[in-house]
């Protein structure tokens, strides 16, 4: 019997080792844009057989399931089982619900206070119907009745009022608490075999598709210094079941949610429509190929919620084909979808600042900013723009294929555009008019009320034939800067510098001519 006493105690810290549920916690995450890559990790004492994790969210992709394990500790087979929530009380631990339970036992207190006023108060009735023996024990029983039951029914009010609180706070604590429990109604348990001839740890990674983060933009144009600080900012978000508490949070610009391969072209086959039958008249529509695919949006900025560290400063790491981003400190962040922002990095550019009129499209100038593209992986983005220190727009920041930066930051009043009416005259020349000729005089004059000279660029849609019949003579004064501007044909564009209180005239003329008989698209 002392025999089998003793083969039973040696046995019981191993079966606790191999069925204890072992306690783990998220210490790294890395969020990327529509997903994010989680990293666990769990202790494990010398001697462990098996390691069970429960309560894990069962949103992430259990495909991705990776463990891994410190030099000493091997790892077997691993085993994924998912449970209804109601089946897994244990798992009734998040912020959330630890709040639940400290306002419900407050609650319960504070009514135990109130139903022993009660019982106060009802002695109190009852005693007075006692008789009383003389006048001035009766009149001295009245007050310390009137006393007591004074301070009874102030304390029952408090006490009631204390619950009213109490009922409100709960009730929208309890409506999230249901709705998480609706939209997360499973959890996930991880069993791993495995043999640690030492003390170590294991690490589990996986992927979810729950979280993510967007990126936004903030850009401070200093006219004076003609310089641009553009700053990066992130709002992340996450919804995986579980909350994320103390963890290292990494950003990356990677997106693994885009395709990852190039199909290759359709070969340019030509051939002959056969000709339709006698007896059809009706050219039947072609097909047209289907629309291409439509950016989603990004999402509108949220709150800021920092980490409580004396030091910001974000940790860049800028590889061949993305930006990642070390946040610093450790950082909470709520399974609730709600955003939250850091600050990621800034840099200053240097940039030409012009004056920007389209007098064709609207009399108005605006205030532009040029500067070479800066280097890095700049996910597309919402941008808020600001004038010296004047915030005055949104807009959006999609590099694409662009060589350089152009940002516009809003109206410039002080550069007045006045537009006048377009000149026209229509003729007949050529051999015995065979030919159509018409003449168009564009005409501006724009205006600088700035105290300071600035860079003035109008640009102008000019006339391009497409067709060999189709004659174009152009004459712009001042001459033009620029026929092709960003390499578009027929976008002409002045670039000159306008004195403080001085006006400019520019004139464009275009004499257009083209055969009698031709019906040409486009003219005005």
């Amino acid at each position: 019997m002392q025999k089998k006493l003793i083969m039973l105690a040696a046995l019981l810290p191993q079966l606790a080792l191999a069925q204890n549920p072992a306690n783990s916690k998220i210490s790294n995450v890395l969020v990327y844009p529509g997903g994010a890559n989680v990293e666990r990790l769990a202790r494990v004492a010398a001697g462990a057989r098996e390691l069970k994790l429960n309560c894990l969210s069962a949103r992430f992709d259990v495909d991705s399931l990776k463990v891994q394990a410190d030099a000493g500790i091997q790892v077997g087979d691993v085993s994924v089982q998912t449970v209804d929530r109601a089946r897994a009380p244990e798992c009734a631990n998040t912020s959330l619900d630890l709040r639940i339970r400290e306002l419900q036992e407050q609650k319960a207190s504070i009514s135990a206070e109130s139903e022993a006023q009660e019982l106060v108060i009802g002695y109190l009735k009852s005693f007075g119907n006692e008789k009383q023996n003389g006048n001035t024990a009766l009149v001295t029983t009245a007050e310390q009745l009137r006393r007591t039951g004074q301070d009874s029914l102030q304390r029952r009010l408090s006490a009631q009022k204390r619950l009213n609180d109490l009922d409100l706070q709960l009730t929208p604590l309890l409506a999230e608490q249901r709705r998480q429990f609706q939209s997360n109604p499973q959890v996930r348990s991880v069993q791993i075999r495995l043999a640690a001839q030492n003390e170590g740890e294991v690490k589990l990674s996986y992927r979810l598709s729950q979280a993510g983060w967007t990126p936004v933009y903030r850009a401070y144009l200093d006219t004076a210094k003609s310089q641009v600080k553009l700053e990066r900012h992130a709002q992340v978000a996450q919804n995986s079941g579980e909350d994320w508490n103390g963890i290292n949070l990494k950003l990356s610009t990677s997106q693994p949610n885009q395709s990852s391969q190039l199909y290759p072209p359709s070969p340019w086959t030509l051939s002959i429509i056969p000709p339709l039958p006698k007896e059809t008249h009706r050219v039947q529509p072609m097909m047209m190929a289907p629309p291409a695919p439509v950016a989603m949006a990004v999402a509108a900025p949220g709150d800021y919620r920092g980490a409580e560290m004396p030091s910001f400063d974000v940790s860049v790491f800028q590889s061949e084909y993305a930006a990642e981003f070390q946040v610093p400190g450790k950082i909470s962040l709520n399974s609730d979808g709600q955003k939250t922002g850091f600050v990621l990095a800034s840099q200053i550019i240097d940039a030409q600042v012009l004056v920007r009129v389209q007098p064709k499209q609207e009399a108005q100038a605006y205030l532009l900013a040029n500067a070479a593209r800066p280097a890095g992986s700049w996910p597309s983005g919402n941008l808020q723009l600001y004038r010296d220190n004047d915030f005055i727009g949104q807009s959006q920041l999609a590099f694409g294929s662009q060589e350089k930066l152009e940002l516009f930051f809003g109206r410039d009043n002080m550069v007045r555009v006045e537009v006048e009416p377009e000149q026209r005259d229509d003729a007949n020349k050529g051999f015995i008019n065979s030919r159509i000729e018409k003449k168009y005089t564009n005409s501006y004059v724009i205006e600088n009320n700035h105290k300071t000279a600035v860079t003035l660029q109008v640009l102008e849609a000019s006339p391009v034939a497409r067709h060999e019949d189709i004659k174009v003579e152009t004459k712009f004064t001042p001459e033009a800067t620029q026929n092709s501007w960003n390499k578009q044909p027929g976008i002409i564009a002045w670039q000159l510098p306008l004195e403080a209180g001085k006006k400019l005239k520019l004139r464009a003329d275009y004499t257009i001519s083209y055969p009698k008989d031709a019906m040409v698209n486009g003219l005005r």
